[in-house]
C-alpha cells in the first residue's frame, strides 16, 4: 500500500535519524531514543558553538572574559561529553533515564562552570540552563524533570554563593532564586507538554495500528470476493484488480493496463455509462454482467466496476424459480393425482373383465398405458419441482467418472467397452456429486439409445480444462446421426421429444440441475460426427450458494 501522506522536512528528517540509529516505528521507541537523537545534536551545536566563539581573535565578549583558560578547558571537555552521548546514545547504554539525567548533570555543571568563567550570571548563559532542564524533562515521563530543574538551581545557588564568600564579589542571589524559579516552571511545563505528547502519541499509533488493520482487512476482503472489481482511472487505466476480477475475465490484470486491450467489451459498456446511454450487457460478456459506480462527484474520479458472476445469478434465479415451480406443480399434482388414479383404477378393472373382446381390451391397455405415462410425467415433474439442497464438494472428476460410469454399465446391463473414458490431466470441480451424477447418467441414456447399432466405442466421455475459460468441461459424444439442425434449438426445452414414449423432461432436468450447480450445458457437433453435450463445470476456486 503507498502512503501519500504528505511529509514535513522534520518528519523526514526524523525518520533518517531513525534509520542511522537504529530506531523502528515503535510509539515508544519515536518517544524515547529518537527525540534523545535531536537532543544531542541539539548540545553538540551548543557546545560547539560556545567554544567556536571563544575562539575568536579578539573573543567575543563576555565569554570567558573572568578566567579565558577555565572557559576553554571546560567548553572543550563540554563538546567531549556531548560527542560521547552520540556514542552513548547508538549503543543505547546506559537505560534511557538513567542516560539523560547523566545527561543533564553534565551540562548542568558544564553550563555553570561557563558562566562562573564569563563573570557569572550577568553573562547570560545561566539561560541555557532552562533550556537543558526543558529539554531534559520533555524527554523523561515522571517528575525527574523536577529533579533537573533541583540540580540547576543549586548549581547557580552554589556558583553565587562562590563568588560572595571565595571572591568577594556582590552577591547575586535575587538573579539565582529568579533563574532557579524559571527552571522549575520551566520543568512543570515540560512535563506536562511531555505527558500530554506521550498520550497523543501512543493514541495516534493506536489509530493507525487499527487504520492499517482495517485497510488489510479492506484487501483481504477485496480479493476474496466472489464479484470481481475493478477500479479503472479516466483514462480507462486498471488500478485495482481482484482474483475474481482476473477469473472472470480469462486474464492476468496487471495494474496501469488499458482496459481496452484488457477486455474491449468492458471497455465499450463503460464508454457507454459515462455516455449516459442505457445499452444491455456486452454480448461477449457470457460469463459476467458489470455494474458501474463512480468514486466521488467530480467527473474526473475514478470508476468502481462490479462483474457479477452471471453463473451464479443464474444459479439464484434458478433456485427461486425452482422454488415457485415446486409450489406450482404441487397444486397441480394434487387436482390432476385423484382423477388420474380414479382412471387408471377404472382401466384395470376393466382389464379383469372377461366379458372384453380383443378391441375393446387393446383400448383399455391404450387407456392403461396413457395413464402411467401421464403419472410418470408428473413424477418427474415432481421431482424437478421439489427444492434439493445443494451441497457442493471438491470433486476429482476423473476417478468420480471412472466410478460412475463402472456403476452404470453394472446396473444397466451395458457392455463396459461401449462407453470410452478420456480424462485429460488433473480436472477438479466443486459441484453435489448425487446432481452431477443425474446429469451425466441421462445423457448417458440418450447417448446409448441414439448410438444403439453403432462400432464400439459407442459414447465417448471426456474431462479436461477449457483453454479459454480454464473451466472444468465434461464432454459427452455418441456416434449416432447427430440432431438436426432445426431442432437443436429446442433440444432444452421441457416436454419436447421425439419419442413417442419420452416426457421431454430429461435434457431440461439436466439444464435445470447444472444451473443449480454454477455449471452450463451445452450442445455441439463432434467432428466425427454424431451428437455432443458439453458441461461447463464450475470453477473449484469458488465457493457456491448453499
Amino acid at each position: 500500500m503507498i502512503d501519500d501522506t504528505p511529509r514535513t522536512p522534520s518528519a523526514g528528517g526524523a525518520a533518517r535519524a531513525a534509520v542511522l540509529f537504529g530506531l523502528d516505528d515503535d510509539p515508544r521507541e519515536r518517544l524515547t531514543w529518537l527525540p534523545l537523537v535531536w537532543f544531542n545534536v541539539l548540545r553538540l551545536g551548543s557546545s560547539g558553538l560556545l567554544l567556536g566563539l571563544s575562539l575568536l581573535d579578539p573573543p567575543l565578549k563576555p565569554l570567558g572574559s573572568v578566567a579565558p583558560q577555565l572557559y576553554r578547558w571546560v567548553a572543550l571537555a563540554y563538546l567531549a561529553w556531548a560527542l560521547l552521548a552520540l556514542v552513548m546514545q547508538a549503543l543505547r547504554w546506559p537505560r534511557f533515564n538513567l542516560q539523560i539525567t547523566l545527561l543533564v548533570s553534565g551540562d548542568v555543571l558544564a553550563l555553570t562552570a561557563l558562566a562562573h568563567a564569563s563573570g557569572g550570571l550577568a553573562s547570560g548563559l545561566g539561560i541555557l540552563l532552562v533550556v537543558v532542564v526543558a529539554g531534559g524533562g520533555l524527554l523523561v515521563s515522571g517528575r525527574l524533570a523536577f529533579l533537573y530543574a533541583a540540580l540547576a538551581t543549586l548549581a547557580v545557588l552554589g556558583e553565587s554563593l562562590y563568588r560572595a564568600s571565595a571572591q568577594g564579589l556582590a552577591p547575586t542571589y535575587p538573579q539565582a532564586g529568579l533563574l532557579g524559579c524559571t527552571c522549575f516552571a520551566a520543568a512543570a511545563l515540560a512535563f506536562e507538554m511531555s505527558r500530554r505528547v506521550r498520550r497523543s502519541t501512543l493514541l495516534a499509533a493506536e489509530r493507525r495500528r487499527q487504520a492499517l488493520g482495517l485497510a488489510r482487512l479492506n484487501d483481504e476482503i477485496i480479493q476474496r470476493m466472489q464479484t470481481g472489481v475493478l477500479v479503472v482511472d479516466p483514462a480507462r487505466r486498471v488500478r485495482l484488480a481482484n482474483g475474481s476480477a482476473a477469473r472472470l475475465l480469462g486474464r492476468r490484470v496487471a495494474p496501469g493496463a488499458g482496459l481496452q486491450e484488457l477486455a474491449p467489451a468492458l471497455d465499450q459498456a463503460l464508454g457507454a455509462w459515462r455516455a449516459g446511454r442505457d445499452e444491455p450487457p456486452p454480448a461477449a460478456a457470457d460469463a459476467w454482467a458489470p455494474r458501474f459506480a463512480a468514486l466521488g462527484a467530480d467527473p474526473a474520479a475514478d470508476t468502481l466496476i462490479f462483474l457479477d458472476d452471471t453463473a451464479s445469478l443464474n444459479q439464484q434465479a434458478q433456485l427461486l424459480k425452482l422454488a415457485s415451480l415446486g409450489r406450482l406443480v404441487a397444486s397441480i399434482a394434487h387436482q390432476v393425482r385423484n382423477p388420474l388414479g380414479a382412471i387408471g383404477h377404472a382401466a384395470q378393472l376393466l382389464a379383469e373383465d372377461a366379458r372384453l373382446d380383443p378391441a375393446q381390451r387393446r383400448l383399455v391397455d391404450i387407456l392403461l398405458r396413457q395413464s402411467q405415462r401421464v403419472n410418470r410425467i408428473i413424477e418427474e415433474v415432481l421431482a424437478l419441482g421439489r427444492p434439493q439442497p445443494v451441497q457442493t464438494e471438491l470433486l476429482q472428476v476423473g476417478p468420480w467418472l471412472a466410478q460412475l460410469i463402472d456403476g452404470y454399465c453394472a446396473s444397466r446391463r451395458v457392455p463396459r467397452e461401449a462407453i470410452e473414458l478420456i480424462v485429460a490431466g488433473e480436472v477438479v470441480t466443486r459441484a453435489a456429486p448425487g446432481q452431477l451424477q443425474q446429469v451425466i447418467e441421462n445423457l448417458l441414456d440418450n447417448a446409448l439409445r441414439h448410438a444403439a447399432g453403432a462400432a464400439c466405442p459407442q459414447v465417448t466421455v471426456r474431462a479436461r480444462h477449457s483453454a479459454s475459460r480454464d473451466r472444468p468441461l465434461i464432454e459427452i459424444e455418441d456416434r449416432g446421426p447427430g440432431v438436426a439442425p432445426g431442432e437443436r434449438e429446442r433440444l432444452f426445452e421441457p416436454f419436447h421429444t421425439s419419442r413417442a414414449d419420452g416426457t421431454g423432461l430429461g435434457l431440461f432436468t439436466a439444464r435445470e440441475l447444472c444451473a443449480a450447480n454454477q455449471a452450463r450445458i451445452v450442445y455441439y457437433s463432434p467432428a466425427a460426427g454424431g451428437a455432443g453435450f458439453r458441461i461447463e463445470l464450475a470453477d473449484s476456486r469458488r465457493r457456491q450458494l448453499a
